[in-house]
């Protein structure tokens, strides 16, 4: 496509493209040795610096795959993580326009996937873990296929298969991405599908191969899922089967249903121009109420923007200039995110938007090759625009991060490098450092304090856990420990469910332990403590 569209918008793209990439960047990268969120970052940090010998019921072996990565500096690993991540996305952008063969300056229209990469995870819980490292992989790996297509070289087909192969492991329940993938290399080349199948498992296998060699045994792989079991029956009692019913309502209500039925009466209608031209319209009004929503209601956006790109991908079928491998490529673009997010364990909309880059790929591809009006790429290059304008706003909201990048002013030191903290932080860690530094033994009220822990060197029986007792007598006997072995720690503000968790009475002796108060603390401290 000579021509991406009339040159005023063509030099529009570029700029907004270019600008920003560049101002997200920096904003990321200037901000990244700030603040520290103290449950999920923590959580997933205590892995790698623990190298995962530590029990752990997940289904996720992200830190021993990413490793190599890995560095104790946090704000290093953070600068790394997001680099590989936003380069992957570039990566893939890239590997699509060429599959497609779009000629207009490739390299600028990829710098998309480096925008839309800063802007999704806005500068919080930027460690490798299992979601950004399943992206990491799945873009690598599909870019890999389709250079092997373009290129005709098998070879590159074996490293997709082999860097794909990780993902099996990196997070189990998001291995059914695989399946799309394995279907979109048997249609997009019918004639040598066998051969190009062939070599893909052969870098499948020699993938699985080297991660049982170098990285795990089989033994603590299947011993993970036999703990899993049991594990799943604590689950249950803390979360509920609700949330994934609704995220599969969601799934089929906003995006599954509607495209079927439009695909269906576009195949009564023989696909006929009329037909389509009708549901041009239906799009031009799903993307206009797409684009006030995002304006006026961002929070709630992304349902009409996942309608819009499903009935964009049908329109995009319906195209008669289109090959089929391009049409089995949007598919797999529109797949990809619901096969990562399958499994999180929280809600559809809640989830989905850390994948949003898939559908910003896949309307952008629908709109230069499907429209020429103006308008259509002047809508999105609007709320691309909006998005870059209101990412500064990141720097002075809390959100879930829980801290303020502003208010983050203290020099702390974590695993021996600074980072910088807000003033209530570091008096928190001042106030616990006497009682938990260096202890191996420590029960913590919730999940929102793994932090002090992770920067204090303390370790508890399990990471991330739910505060039941009947859970917590299950992981500290299987550690042939008894529960005065603990020291216990509340907060004011997440303190144990007296309904289900207090620590004088879950103890065999309670007449050893002592109760001390520091800061926003209480400290249950078993006499024998050192």
């Amino acid at each position: 496509m000579n021509n991406l569209l009339q040159n005023p918008v063509k030099i529009s793209i570029y700029f907004v493209f270019i600008i920003g990439s560049l101002l997200l960047a920096y904003l990321t990268y200037a901000n990244l040795d700030k603040g520290f969120i103290f449950n999920d970052e923590a959580y997933y940090l205590s892995y790698y610096k623990n190298k995962g010998e530590s029990l752990s019921f997940d289904r996720t072996n992200f830190f021993r795959i990413f490793r190599f990565l890995y560095t104790p500096n946090v704000y290093h690993f953070r600068i790394i993580s997001i680099t590989t991540l936003v380069l992957s996305n570039f990566l893939l952008c890239f590997s699509v326009f060429k599959y497609l063969n779009l000629k207009n300056n490739i390299f600028i229209l990829s710098l998309l996937g480096i925008l839309i990469g800063f802007e999704s995870w806005s500068i919080s819980n930027l460690i490798i873990h299992q979601y950004i490292g399943n992206t990491i992989l799945v873009n690598t790996g599909v870019s890999l296929i389709l250079i092997s297509l373009i290129t005709k070289r098998q070879i590159v087909q074996v490293l997709g298969g082999f860097v794909l192969a990780f993902v099996l492991f990196n997070g189990n329940s998001h291995s059914i991405v695989l399946a799309p993938i394995f279907a979109f290399i048997i249609l997009c080349d019918p004639k040598r599908w066998k051969a190009n199948i062939m070599w893909f498992l052969t870098g499948l296998i020699l993938g699985i191969l080297i991660y049982f060699t170098f990285l795990d045994t089989l033994d603590n792989f299947i011993d993970q899922f036999r703990f899993l079991k049991d594990y799943l029956g604590f689950h249950k009692k803390q979360h509920s089967k609700t949330f994934m019913v609704f995220w599969c309502i969601y799934l089929f209500l906003n995006g599954i249903l509607p495209a079927v039925i439009t695909l269906f009466i576009l195949w009564r209608s023989k696909f006929s121009e009329s037909s389509v031209k009708v549901l041009d319209k239906v799009l031009a009004v799903i993307g206009m109420i797409t684009l006030g929503l995002f304006i006026f209601s961002s929070s709630w956006y992304i349902f009409s923007f996942i309608l819009f790109a499903h009935l964009l991908a049908v329109r995009f079928w319906a195209s008669k200039t289109e090959s089929k491998e391009n049409k089995y490529l949007i598919i797999l673009i529109l797949i990809i995110p619901y096969c990562l997010a399958f499994g999180s364990q929280t809600w559809f909309h809640l989830r989905l938007p850390v994948y949003k880059y898939y559908y910003f790929l896949l309307v952008f591809i629908c709109l230069i090759r499907l429209y020429k009006n103006i308008l259509w790429m002047s809508g999105y290059l609007v709320a691309v625009s909006l998005m870059i304008i209101a990412f500064p706003d990141t720097l002075h909201i809390k959100g879930w991060k829980d801290f303020i990048f502003t208010e983050q002013t203290e020099k702390v030191k974590v695993n021996g490098y600074d980072l910088y903290l807000d003033k209530q932080r570091k008096k928190d860690l001042e106030d616990l450092r006497p009682y938990l530094q260096n202890q191996s033994n420590v029960i913590y009220s919730s999940n929102h304090l793994i932090g002090y822990l992770y920067i204090l060197d303390a370790n508890p029986p399990i990471y991330y856990y739910f505060p039941l007792k009947d859970y917590m007598h299950y992981i500290i006997k299987k550690l042939n420990k008894t529960p005065d072995d603990y020291i216990y720690i509340e907060s004011n503000d997440y303190p144990f469910s007296p309904k289900e968790f207090v620590p004088l009475k879950f103890v065999n002796h309670p007449e050893h332990y002592k109760v001390i108060k520091t800061g926003r603390f209480t400290l249950y401290l078993p006499s024998q403590l050192k």
